[in-house]
């Protein structure tokens, strides 16, 4: 990061005051964690909701920082202070205001990607398009929100050519803080599907919170668009020509026309991908359509996709030290992104014994015990050779799985209880797939194991 601004310029973008020290003194970048503070950074108070970056308004964090940003009159009590201090009236608030500010000093094409499902891949698949073509700026891993956002387009710097954001939602007007820092000239919406339902009334809702992106684009701007997504095909028809479409289906421009054939508007390029799925297919598509609406060119995507290799816990293959292989994709789960999970390791390992490991689906609201007793009841008709079952929604689809299933179940309150009764499954020739949301921990049930797993 380097803002390349002075503390006045930095104070003025913040929507705030410098209340001491020199005007013209230079801040080259921030930091919003006492712990890894830099003597040029500018210590950043936020507001969170388990912490309070005013708790550490100390001695230790006046001597590292060269100032500190804070809300007014909260630095009152501290004993020792920085040389500089800006007083805004909210921090949250004002990081998104001074990300949006330097964002405005590019005048680059910048890619936001939303949606319910896919985001982070798609992200990163684009990514590697990008990057064979000049150098790009990216969020790291998922940093998609209020704070992760703003902190990753504070990284764009002069040598940038492309900027590629993640912006996700968790309730209503989330898209619009975001999506006006990022300020995109091409917008991706993977698709609408149940996430977050804890915070919406219903889909329609998560539907319109996530459209918000299309309110920053400029006239020229593009939407890459899934056409197999009803939610969806009402933007396309607004949007006209602007509108680039992805998906499985013969009328979408960017989409597969064979096992190994990707169709670019009428142009066909070989694309052999390392990672399986028609999910995985879909954000292929949706990274290709956003490329060729920066105007990529078709072999240099192709070349980035086949380099492309999937992110820790997300399809992620490996093998364990027993023999068996492992299926790790336990970084999120909702109803559609489980489904689509489970049905690609079906058909990808048709023909081995199938075991999965599911853990619970987070923050779906009032509707979760419907959205897991629904997945028993489809667990049920898959050729597997055994389920396991972790966590208090789990119990649902346990329940409803147990009335039909051909196979044994196994369920555990919690990843410690299941270990036990998984260790069997451990042997030569089995397959397991572990599913869950991000805040079960899936991965510990393979701690331990005598070896680490390895990648494939």
């Amino acid at each position: 990061m380097n803002l390349k601004m002075s503390w006045e310029e930095l104070a003025k973008a913040a929507q705030g005051r410098l209340s001491f020290g020199r005007a013209e003194d230079p801040v080259e970048s921030i930091s919003i964690d006492s712990r890894t503070l830099k003597p040029s950074q500018a210590f950043w108070a936020l507001k969170g909701a388990r912490y309070d970056g005013h708790d550490f308004l100390g001695t230790e964090a006046a001597r590292k920082a060269s100032g500190w940003v804070v809300e007014t009159g909260r630095a009152a009590k501290a004993v020792t202070k920085p040389e500089h201090l800006v007083e805004v009236r909210d921090t949250g608030k004002a990081l998104l205001a001074l990300a949006a500010e330097h964002r405005r000093k590019f005048e680059i094409p910048v890619v936001g990607v939303t949606g319910s499902n896919g985001k982070t891949t798609t992200k990163e698949m684009l990514r590697s398009i990008c990057e064979k073509a000049a150098p790009t700026c990216t969020s790291p891993g998922n940093w998609n929100n209020q704070v992760g956002t703003p902190l990753s387009v504070l990284e764009l710097g002069p040598e940038h050519r492309y900027g590629i954001f993640e912006l996700a939602d968790s309730k209503p007007g989330d898209i619009l803080d975001i999506a006006r820092v990022a300020q995109p000239t091409v917008a991706v919406i993977t698709n609408i599907g149940p996430d977050h339902m804890e915070f919406y009334a219903n889909l329609e809702q998560n539907f319109r919170t996530k459209a918000e992106i299309l309110e920053f684009l400029p006239e020229d701007g593009k939407a890459v668009l899934n056409a197999d997504d009803p939610w969806l095909e009402s933007l396309e028809a607004r949007l006209g020509e602007r509108a680039v479409t992805f998906g499985l289906g013969e009328r979408a421009r960017v989409r597969f026309s064979g096992p190994e054939e990707m169709l670019i508007d009428r142009v066909k390029i070989a694309v052999k991908l390392r990672i399986f799925g028609d999910l995985s297919r879909y954000n292929a598509c949706a990274a290709a359509a956003a490329a060729w609406a920066l105007g990529i060119k078709p072999d240099v995507i192709r070349q980035g996709l086949e380099s492309f290799k999937p992110s820790d816990m997300r399809l992620e293959r490996l093998r364990h030290p027993s023999g068996c292989d492992i299926v790790l994709d336990a970084y999120n789960a909702n109803p559609a992104s489980m489904r689509a999970s489970i049905t690609a390791f079906c058909n990808e390992f048709a023909g081995r014994p199938k075991v999965l490991v599911l853990g619970d689906m987070k923050e779906l609201g009032a509707g979760s015990a419907q959205f897991h007793r629904e997945l028993g009841q489809w667990l049920a008709s898959l050729p597997l050779k055994s389920v396991y079952l972790v966590g208090p929604e789990m119990e649902r689809a346990g329940e409803a799985l147990k009335t039909a299933a051909p196979f044994p179940i196994h369920y555990g309150k919690d990843a410690p209880e299941l270990k036990k009764a998984l260790k069997p499954e451990f042997k030569a020739g089995q397959i397991l797939l572990f599913k869950a949301s991000r805040a079960m921990r899936l991965e510990a049930l393979l701690e331990g194991e005598g070896a680490t797993c390895s990648t494939i």
